[in-house]
């Protein structure tokens, strides 16, 4: 698949929740054989040097040409982009980065999604047989609108730390009540999301002998394997995220703090 790195044009660009910004653009070539997990890299300001480096997000929803990315506000490139209107451009790199496994044959499959990391599982849902969609947040405000998961054909269980919508709790409560009813034999895991949620999905997964796959989130700086920002540490020894990533199997992980 050919990288490409072309201007764009923003079609729309608003506060679908209170946590997240949908941004809607059109590129063919961007949006040419795109599979879940795989990540743009977006230039916020083409004409300026400030911000200087580029921005990962997740594709969220390909339709034909049309490219959705759901994104948060978390620092000043993001708070940069909330408030670029209809008609702004950007500069995008992509497609970058390895995908989930799309087809996993004899098992059911589960998601586990989380923060950032809700978006690359939804259009994973979308595209592929689900069984379990399980979505941790922080409360009700951050939930997805119904409208934008009406394409799942998924199971759909939410959890929210302050119990405001779903069950109280982190996700991976979930996760648990699941491998009870299911029988861990015949379960396969996908996640995403912050890290302390991952490494507890995957303490999870081992204890269990369940296989899966996890889309770290490492901040990454050129997005092409050059500036060994987004290093993670597997049995081979540390490898960029960018480029063996940012989906690696839980086998290929290790943990690197508590």
């Amino acid at each position: 698949m050919k990288r490409v790195d072309e201007t764009v044009t923003i079609q729309e660009n608003k506060r679908i929740n209170g946590k997240y910004y949908k941004l809607v653009f059109k590129s063919a070539r961007l949006a040419r054989g795109v599979q879940a997990g795989q990540f743009l890299h977006v230039q916020i300001r083409p004409d300026a040097v400030d911000p200087f480096l580029r921005r990962p997000f997740s594709y969220y929803r390909i339709q034909h040409d049309r490219i959705e990315v759901l994104y948060e506000v978390l620092g000043r490139g993001t708070e940069l982009l909330a408030g670029l209107g209809k008609g702004s451009h950007l500069k995008i790199m992509g497609p970058l980065g390895k995908a989930f496994t799309q087809q996993v044959r004899g098992k059911k499959r589960i998601l586990v999604a989380g923060g950032v990391g809700v978006p690359p599982l939804v259009f994973l849902a979308e595209k592929n047989p689900v069984d379990y969609l399980l979505i941790g947040t922080k409360s009700r405000a951050e939930v997805l609108p119904k409208k934008e998961l009406s394409k799942v054909r998924a199971e759909i269980l939410h959890a929210t730390n302050d119990g405001s919508y779903g069950v109280r709790g982190f996700v991976t409560a979930l996760l648990e009540k699941i491998i009870q009813k299911e029988g861990a034999e015949c379960l396969h895991i996908q996640t995403c999301g912050p890290a302390p949620m991952m490494n507890a999905v995957m303490d999870i997964a081992k204890r269990e002998g369940i296989p899966g796959e996890a889309s770290m989130e490492e901040s990454m700086a050129c997005g092409v394997g050059a500036c060994l920002g987004c290093m993670v540490k597997t049995p081979e020894g540390w490898v960029p995220s960018c480029i063996e990533g940012p989906v690696f199997s839980f086998d290929r992980l290790v943990r690197t703090c508590a």
